[in-house]
């Protein structure tokens, strides 16, 4: 379900006359598949056995995985069956358990993809144009010195050490220092800047580039994030975090769905010692669905519905964590407590400690030395 609806959709064919082949064949599989150690569709389905088994070298795991998918797509036999299997997993069943239940007997599965692959030719679908819908697409040649701050701002997005943050900051220096009326170039100074923990230069950029450029996100964000900061340590802290929100209020004026913004209205309460009022915990919630790939937000999101007595909602938000193959640790913690909110009534408020929303929402949220992202 990850990895081989990835393969999937990587072997995609877009045409000239602007129609997209979902499902061919994934040709960058096929060596792999003939060569590589086999992987069974049992292992597949069995975490621990694919660990057990695992061999040294390079294996056939993510062709199989685009096979076996494929094949429960396309295959008329197994016409449901998918869906079946996810909804199963979604309730909380480990994935053989669902298997078994969805799939019946793996070992025939697992012949049937084995004569599958040898098929000479594999059902597609072709989507034609009209069937196709998207945006508009605009394009923009960047000036020479964001061009040039280009490698900075790209190590800064993927995230620094503290370490990383203090050299890669002297080089965005002196790239500003060459185009100091550069919009793009001051906001990724202000980044570094932030990165590095000089939070007044990280503000004084961002405003430079603000000035110039009204439109970059980006720039509200870390004059934002540096402000917060600041309000920490703050002898006033009500005047502080109430300035430091100015930056993201005026960054939700022109991006209303930007979802830093709604988180950090709601971190001005928490980290206040306030309860957040029902705005605030409506902006954290309206958060996590727009950036869902944020799976902390979605853990706070959830511990919030579930302190609100939300119980079905809390148990919707903690599912996909519950059930990510990649989540780790997280995605344990979200089935432990799936576990517990069964026993849990709706409309009735739940949190598994008193100081655990509190101290998540401050955890997750905030940006350290790992940097942080524009998005």
């Amino acid at each position: 379900m990850s990895e081989g609806a990835a393969e999937f959709f990587a072997s995609a064919g877009f045409n000239k006359d602007g129609s997209v082949q979902i499902g061919r064949p994934a040709m960058h599989r096929a060596g792999e598949l003939h060569y590589a150690d086999e992987v069974s569709v049992h292992e597949l389905l069995d975490a621990e056995l694919y660990e057990q088994r695992r061999r040294k070298g390079y294996d056939a795991f993510y062709g199989m995985s685009w096979a076996l998918y494929h094949y429960l797509i396309f295959g008329e036999e197994r016409k449901g069956q998918l869906d079946e299997y996810a909804g199963l997993v979604m309730q909380g069943k480990n994935s053989l358990e669902a298997a078994k239940e969805a799939f019946g007997d793996i070992d025939v599965l697992d012949k049937e993809v084995e004569r599958y692959l040898k098929q000479r030719k594999m059902f597609n679908i072709k989507l034609p144009p009209e069937r196709i819908s998207y945006g508009p697409i605009s394009l923009r040649e960047l000036p020479e010195g964001e061009a040039e701050m280009m490698d900075v701002r790209i190590v800064s997005q993927r995230g620094v050490t503290r370490e990383q943050a203090l050299e890669l900051v002297v080089e965005a220096r002196e790239i500003a220092a060459r185009f100091p009326n550069d919009p793009g170039v001051l906001t990724a100074l202000a980044e570094a800047e932030y990165d590095a923990g000089n939070d007044d230069a990280a503000i004084t950029a961002a405003d430079r580039a603000i000035a110039i450029d009204p439109m970059r996100p980006n720039a509200y964000v870390q004059k934002g994030y540096a402000l917060f900061r600041k309000a920490e340590n703050a002898d006033d802290p009500e005047t502080a975090y109430s300035e430091a929100m100015k930056a993201f209020s005026a960054l939700n004026k022109i991006e209303n769905d930007h979802p830093v913004p709604l988180i950090y209205y709601y971190r001005s309460f928490v980290e206040r010692g306030l309860p957040p009022n029902e705005n605030a915990r409506h902006a954290l919630e309206w958060a996590s669905r727009l950036a869902p790939f944020d799976q902390g937000l979605a853990m706070n999101a959830a511990l919030m519905l579930a302190e609100e007595g939300k119980i079905g909602l809390a148990k919707f938000t903690l599912e996909p964590l519950a059930t990510n193959p990649h989540g780790g640790s997280l995605s344990e913690q979200a089935q432990d407590y799936l576990d517990m909110l069964e026993l849990a009534e709706e409309g009735t408020s739940w949190h598994p400690g008193a100081t655990i929303l509190t101290k998540a929402v401050v955890d997750a949220e905030k940006p350290g030395e790992s940097g942080n992202a524009e998005d």
